[in-house]
């Protein structure tokens, strides 16, 4: 269970913080509109975690968090942070050059004394401007560092397999098979990346488009699951269908759950928490061993709805047909004509 109580600032107001979220499954999905404290909940468990690897230092965290009561009831090794919205890696590809350029330039000008400053500080300022903008190769080194060989090669099959799987469903149905296009590994060189249906392949991102981002979140799945032979390894992803089409966000939802699969018959240490706003990510995810969670706002508090979702009833704002029929329908009616209608429905 996470509980997280208190008042946090928001500006010029205090709100109330009354949240609970049980971790009792393998995989815990965090839904509802935003500013409803989901990403509070994954702060909260990465600040209980043995060992931390993320963007953020944990005493960061900590001071984020503010005077919030936060409790954690369950044994954390290892948690893997990921945000897929804010990965800055390909920036760092763009700007690596000029920040070599202007570290050369500082010693140099410290080393003739002509430095109006200390170039050394400078340097060091940029240092940790660069250490935090290519985090993501350095957090994937350092999961990898973490994995069992027999668990990755594990796990990759059953990548491989899901995407047969898809594969058909494309076939059978005439549909883009285009559901998971890229592989990416971390090395201590960098990130290297194959497209898995022309067979290309490279080290540098700054070819490929934001479908690198989703690509991120299956290898740090990978990963958490190969790390988790003798610890509990909680891999906490914010929005992992970032940059993802509705079936690339169904296809990483549905790796989660095959992966907790694999831990569960296995005995392996393996869990999941997502913050999400996909339901294609959600209904990929969900199964035996998935719970998922509603957060909701008031004007002065955030909170958890205490039953978990059932897997049938509609996520309000989230499942379809809600808003989407509601404003169409209205537009329509506006306009003085009928409404486009869902396009799949179309005779």
């Amino acid at each position: 269970m996470v509980s997280i109580r208190g008042v946090i600032k928001y500006g010029q107001k205090q709100i109330e913080v009354d949240i609970d979220t049980p971790l009792d499954k393998r995989i815990t999905i965090l839904t509802g509109p935003n500013l409803t404290g989901k990403s509070l909940v994954l702060k909260c468990i990465y600040t209980h975690a043995k060992r931390a690897i993320g963007r953020i230092a944990q005493e960061d965290i900590k001071h984020m968090l503010g005077d919030l009561n936060c409790q954690v009831d369950r044994k954390i090794d290892v948690a893997i942070y990921v945000d897929a919205y804010r990965t800055s890696i390909q920036l760092y590809e763009y700007i690596t050059e000029e920040f070599s350029r202007i570290k050369t330039d500082l010693r140099r000008l410290e080393k003739w004394g002509e430095a109006p400053v200390n170039a050394g500080e400078l340097v060091e300022s940029l240092e940790k401007i660069e250490d935090s903008i290519k985090a993501d190769a350095a957090l994937g080194v350092s999961a990898k560092k973490l994995t069992d060989d027999s668990l990755v090669v594990d796990a990759y099959r059953v990548l491989d397999q899901l995407r047969e799987e898809y594969g058909e469903v494309a076939r059978s149905y005439q549909l883009f098979d285009d559901f998971f296009p890229l592989r990416i590994s971390a090395s201590e060189k960098g990130l290297t990346w194959t497209d898995l249906k022309t067979g290309a392949e490279g080290r540098s991102l700054l070819t490929l488009s934001t479908v690198f981002s989703p690509a991120l979140v299956a290898m740090y799945t990978i990963y958490a699951y190969a790390a988790s032979r003798h610890d509990d390894v909680y891999l906490l992803v914010e929005e992992p269908e970032a940059h993802a089409h509705p079936t690339l966000a169904h296809f990483l939802g549905r790796l989660a759950q095959r992966l907790a699969e694999r831990a569960e018959e296995q005995g392996l240490g393996f869990r999941a928490v997502y913050s999400t706003h996909s339901l294609d990510f959600v209904l990929g995810a969900y199964g035996e061993h998935t719970n998922v969670y509603i957060l909701r706002r008031t004007q002065d508090k955030i909170y958890s709805e205490k039953e978990k979702w059932d897997g049938k009833k509609p996520i309000p704002g989230l499942t379809h047909p809600g808003a989407y029929d509601v404003f169409v329908k209205r537009s329509a009616k506006e306009q003085g004509q009928r409404g486009p209608g869902h396009p799949l429905r179309h005779g």
